[in-house]
């Protein structure tokens, strides 16, 4: 946690920033005072100048939402580490390979962030996860992975070591298998997933989908700079 000291305004600011999740992406003044914990008369003179920057948005009817002044940022933050140009190929291909959707995670504290996505070209598919999505790390795939390996690599690992499922831990409806990505002197990048219904994600289906998420993982960590000697060979080096 960083220790340096704050300003309690731009603190107070952010929270309100944080108030707004994927469940919730509108909200009423009430609301952000509910969550946040703030005087509806601070969070007013707040918004002013949030809004007045883009980062927040009065609609019509009085709600408020986040602003499109935020994206700039999501877009300086994802060039800024030159991810997309390596892992939004992979997710596309995962799409193209599986039909089902592909996405790549970050860890943010004890938070899960989506990064990247691609969705999968099924009818019946998880539309709740888009790029920027925030949630608390929980049992899912992303999470598991992203907790399992968050020590970074530093000894050889296996196909099986890398796979991580998880059918109706966080959602009975949903499943999702993970893996995770390593980067120079195997620090941990993120984790790729696939997701889909649970009905779909039957052992067989799961046993389909293991070998595509891992060699993605595989292929995208070594291109991020991974040790290959620390990493299972690609399957057409074997």
């Amino acid at each position: 946690m960083n220790s340096k000291p704050g300003v309690a305004a731009v603190d107070r600011a952010l929270d309100i920033l944080e108030a707004f999740r994927a469940g919730k992406p509108v909200l009423t003044l009430a609301e952000i005072a509910r969550i946040t914990g703030l005087y509806k008369s601070t969070i007013l003179r707040l918004l002013g100048s949030l809004e007045r920057y883009g980062f927040v948005w009065q609609r019509a009817d009085g709600t408020y939402q986040l602003g499109a002044s935020l994206l700039s940022f999501a877009s300086v933050f994802q060039d800024s580490f030159d991810l997309r140009q390596f892992v939004e190929p992979v997710l596309e291909q995962l799409v193209a390979d599986t039909s089902e959707s592909a996405t790549f995670y970050i860890r943010d504290g004890e938070d899960l962030v989506c990064l990247f996505r691609a969705d999968g070209s099924n009818v019946v598919r998880d539309y709740s996860v888009r790029p920027g999505s925030r949630r608390e790390l929980n049992k899912g795939a992303a999470s598991a992975t992203l907790l399992q390996f968050d020590a970074g690599l530093r000894a050889p690992i296996t196909r099986d070591a890398m796979l991580v499922v998880s059918v109706g831990n966080v959602d009975l409806d949903m499943a999702a298998i993970g893996a995770p990505v390593f980067g120079a002197n195997g620090v941990l990048q993120g984790a790729i997933t696939l997701s889909g219904p649970s009905l779909r994600f039957t052992p067989e289906h799961v046993a389909r989908l293991a070998p595509v998420a891992v060699e993605a993982a595989i292929g995208l960590s070594l291109r991020l700079g991974a040790a290959p000697g620390l990493l299972p060979l690609p399957l057409a080096a074997e």
